[in-house]
């Protein structure tokens, strides 16, 4: 930062071979513009199915027209960029021996629609080191960094061709570091899954379905209205969906006998555990509301 608090912008047209593609704000035409010529760092964890809020489906679906983007002024997202800034501030009074740099819009040098726009990128003059810094906030606290943002760096480290990168969080008001460094394993397999999707987008071919809430929401809105008297021959797919169905209900039967076994068991007690390799692992919890008749929350894997 110099004297007034304001960072450097990062010079040239290109940077480790990145080509610039220029500075906009979000959600101005000239970043949709951008956008529409390429996949982001943001998009790369849906795309690699590590979002658990939204799938490529469903994010194909957006950028194809079919269904609409949530909106750049929803509460979440303006409350990230309100902290954007102090939070990089932050990050940069703990690292006084990095000097912080807003880069805009670069692309990959052999792949151009594989775009990077991270929140900064700062160099180490004495060990002569750039690295990728990413800004993220959360309601929740962190164990460790959520795969999403994990594949985001690896995207941003592979477009500008940098070997580590830092995401700076306040999580649960919690200030975090994560430090990652770059897979090139991750990054191989993330870019054949980025050239996967672009191909999809410019043919306008569906990716490949998964078992994810947010495709079969995407697929409700693509699908809205009843026609009375139609019907269609669903085949195949139609005795997987009962055979799917049939397992369900085994699986949620076994689910409700042993969460009723579980809760007997715990009697008034709040959590339940088992012990894995000597150490307790909470895996249920009893919860009420206004005193009312306990539930039972499964804890753990999912």
């Amino acid at each position: 930062m110099d004297e007034n608090g304001i960072y450097k912008t990062l010079d040239g047209d290109t940077f480790n071979g990145a080509v610039k593609l220029g500075f906009a704000e979000a959600g101005s035409e000239e970043w949709h513009e951008m956008r529409r010529h390429g996949v982001g760092g943001s998009e790369i964890g849906t795309i690699m199915g590590l979002n658990p809020w939204e799938s490529a489906f469903a994010l194909w679906a957006k950028r194809t027209g079919q269904i609409p983007d949530p909106p750049l002024s929803s509460w979440s997202i303006r409350f990230g960029r309100a902290f954007e800034k102090p939070v990089l501030s932050l990050w940069a009074e703990e690292h006084p021996e990095f000097e912080v740099y807003e880069a805009g819009t670069y692309r990959h040098p052999d792949y151009d629609f594989l775009h990077a726009n991270p929140d900064a990128l700062a160099y180490d003059a004495k060990n002569d080191e750039w690295i990728v810094v990413e800004v993220k906030t959360s309601r929740g606290t962190w164990s460790d960094a959520p795969p999403a943002y994990v594949a985001q760096v690896q995207h941003y480290m592979a477009v500008f061709g940098l070997k580590r990168s830092v995401i700076v969080a306040v999580a649960g008001w919690n200030y975090e570091e994560r430090w990652i460094d770059r897979d090139d394993f991750q990054i191989g397999a993330q870019i054949e899954s980025a050239i996967r999707f672009w191909d999809h987008l410019q043919n306008l071919q569906k990716p490949d379905w998964d078992g994810s809430k947010a495709t079969y929401e995407a697929v409700r809105y693509l699908n809205p209205h009843i026609e009375a008297d139609e019907q269609v021959d669903l085949g195949d797919v139609g005795e997987l969906l009962l055979r799917a169905h049939g397992g369900f209900l085994q699986s949620e039967q076994l689910l409700n006998e042993t969460k009723s076994k579980v809760l007997d068991s715990m009697g008034k007690a709040k959590y339940g555990f088992v012990m894995r390799n000597g150490e307790k692992v909470i895996v249920a919890q009893r919860q009420s509301r206004a005193q009312g008749k306990p539930w039972l929350v499964v804890k753990g894997e999912r």
